[in-house]
Formats: structure tokens, sequence, C-alpha cells
């Protein structure tokens, strides 16, 4: 019976030998015992993103408007990323103008100046175009950048000043009746209407003309009196408003604002106004004869805008 414990023994100890190598006597053991001396456990790190900032915004200065085109404006600004530079997503970099009431003005792709080696820092070039008919005033500056884990930053506390632009264009810039005789009335000019387009930003704008007395050209001593020729702004002109000689006049039913002219002619939300003029009669004190009438002597007429 003691021989056979013996065997059992020497046995056990035989298979319990390759477990102990492998430790799992002990760790058997400390499960038991609570003694363990090694365990293992799951690992995970977080690595944190700071966002961008834009902490300059260079000063714009005050900006007149091309007339009747578009003013490209260029400014810079800086980017920084405590994270480094490479940590900025330079295909990001965007900026635009934006004043209430008005469009924005947008560029999506401000390129860096240059790229940097190191630090954390890069600058940005922007260039954005404003319309001749953007209206005047404080516009604010917002530049705007991702890094590379989409982490925003931007900058809205700079504005520059767009200056006030008056200006104007028309066509055509001759006018003249044909088939006209001694008793006609009412007879528009074969050239209306005017066309005027604002070709600033300023608004609203009130329509002046100045007309003068149309001398023959043959006899000399007979005219056209400038007070027989009315304008409005709808055909033919003759419910408008009389002209005085050599008087600068307001048409009164005529106000040009501003805006884009490409969009329809004629519109006012397209900064163009139209006129027409109407020649009301030839009849006079004493009678007029057959033959040409002329500006030349007394000048040409005007039309001008008025703020």
């Amino acid at each position: 019976m003691k021989k056979n414990f013996n065997l059992f023994l020497i046995l056990a100890i035989l298979v319990m030998l390759p477990l102990s190598s492998a430790n799992f006597f002990d760790d058997f053991y400390g499960k038991i015992t609570g003694k363990a001396t090694s365990g293992t456990t799951t690992v995970n790190v977080t690595i944190g993103n700071a966002a961008p900032t834009v902490p300059i915004v260079d000063a714009i200065d005050p900006t007149d408007p091309t007339i009747g085109s578009a003013t490209s404006i260029t400014f810079y600004f800086n980017v920084t990323d405590t994270d480094g530079y490479a940590n900025i997503n330079t295909s990001s970099a965007n900026a635009s103008f934006s004043r209430t009431g008005e469009a924005t003005r947008y560029n999506s792709s401000c390129a860096p100046v240059f790229t940097p080696e190191a630090g954390n820092s890069v600058n940005f070039s922007c260039i954005i175009d404003m319309q001749y008919y953007d209206q005047n005033g404080a516009w604010t500056i917002n530049a705007t950048v991702q890094d590379i884990n989409s982490a925003l930053g931007y900058n809205e506390s700079t504005t520059f000043t767009y200056n006030l632009q008056t200006a104007m264009t028309m066509s055509p810039n001759a006018l003249s009746w044909t088939g006209v005789g001694v008793t006609s009335t009412n007879t528009g000019a074969t050239e209306n209407p005017i066309l005027i387009n604002n070709t600033g930003n300023d608004e609203p704008l009130n329509i002046d003309v100045t007309t003068s007395d149309l001398q023959g050209n043959t006899t000399t001593t007979e005219y056209i009196y400038a007070s027989n020729f009315t304008v409005e702004n709808a055909a033919d002109g003759c419910s408008g408003t009389a002209m005085v000689n050599g008087t600068a006049t307001n048409v009164t039913s005529a106000i040009l604002q501003r805006g884009d002219n490409s969009i329809s002619a004629g519109d006012e939300t397209s900064g163009q106004e139209q006129i027409y003029f109407c020649l009301k009669g030839v009849q006079t004190s004493p009678s007029i004869s057959s033959q040409g009438y002329t500006s030349d002597l007394y000048g040409t007429w005007t039309v001008a805008i008025v703020t």
C-alpha cells in the first residue's frame, strides 16, 4: 500500500513539473491563496488635439470700388496650432467679407505664403473680389481654417471699410427726332430710351437733365425751345417733367438704385434706369420754318446723377 502511494506521488510530480515551469502552478496557487506575482491588463492611450487659432488678421486699408467692375482685395492672416504647423490643414483655409443685407464675398482657397520647416504657425494670403455695387461701410473679415483632425479655428473680429463711389454710364449719347412736322405733338426721340447704369455703390440717386434751346441751322433766328421737351421714365416721356433752358431739372419719376447692371436692362434692382425724351410740339409765336435745329449754339444736353 505504501509503495502504491509513493508511485502515485512520483507520477504526480512528473506531471506537475512542466506546468509549474509555465507559471501555471504559480497562477493557480495565487488564485487560490491571493498571493499572485503577475497579471495582465488592457492598455488605451488618448492623445489630445488642440484646435488651431487665427490670432492675427492684417488690417485692410479703406478701399474704393472700381467703377463698373470688381475690386480684388489681397490680405493676410496667421494660423497657429500648438500641435505644430504640420497639424494645420493648409488646404482648408478660407475667408469671407460679410455685411448685413449684402451678399457675402468668399474665397475657399486661401494659400500659405510659404511652407515652414518648424514651429507652430503658418501665414496665409487671400484674395477676395468686391463688386462695384456692394454697399459702402464696414465689412467683417472672417478667416477660417481646420487642422488635420477637423478641429476649427477662426477670427471674425476685424473689419475694413468699403468706400462710397458715385458713378454712372449712359447710352446712347445722342438724341434725334425725324419726320417731325410743325404741327406734330407728343413725339418720342428716335433713340428712346436712354439707359443709365449706376456703376458705383451710391444710392438712391436722382437724375437731373439740363437742356438748351435748339437753334435753326438755316434760319438762325428760329428756335425750338427747351420748354417744349419733357422727360420721364416711361414711354414716350410725354407726361414727364418739362425742361427749362440752361437749368438742371430733376426728372421726378426716375430714381437710380445700385445693383448688378448685368441682370436686366431697366430693372431698378439691377442698378439701372431708363428715361424717355418727348417733343411736345414745335408751334411757337412767331411760327418756325421747316429746317434742322441743333444744340450746337447753346451746348449739349446733360444727364447727371445727384445724391
